[in-house]
């Protein structure tokens, strides 16, 4: 029973150390713009899923007013 705490840190440990570490430290060095393949794609979200098509064009344009126009 005295083994068990240790372990489970020991554990924990190991999980959490093989996880990735961004490097960015900016909103613009993690975020992209989101693009469509085809305007009847747009077509397909006004019909389909409006607030997902507001929410995408809500993101680019925030990333177009913050990180300036694309590279």
């Amino acid at each position: 029973m005295k083994l068990l705490l240790p372990t489970i840190l020991a554990s924990s440990t190991l999980l959490t150390s093989g996880c990735a570490n961004l490097a960015a430290d900016t909103y613009c060095d993690i975020a992209a713009p989101l693009y469509f393949d085809t305007p009847a794609t747009i077509d397909t979200l006004l019909r389909q899923d409006r607030q997902l098509l507001v929410d995408i064009v809500v993101h680019n344009e925030t990333h177009s007013r913050i990180c300036g126009e694309d590279e």
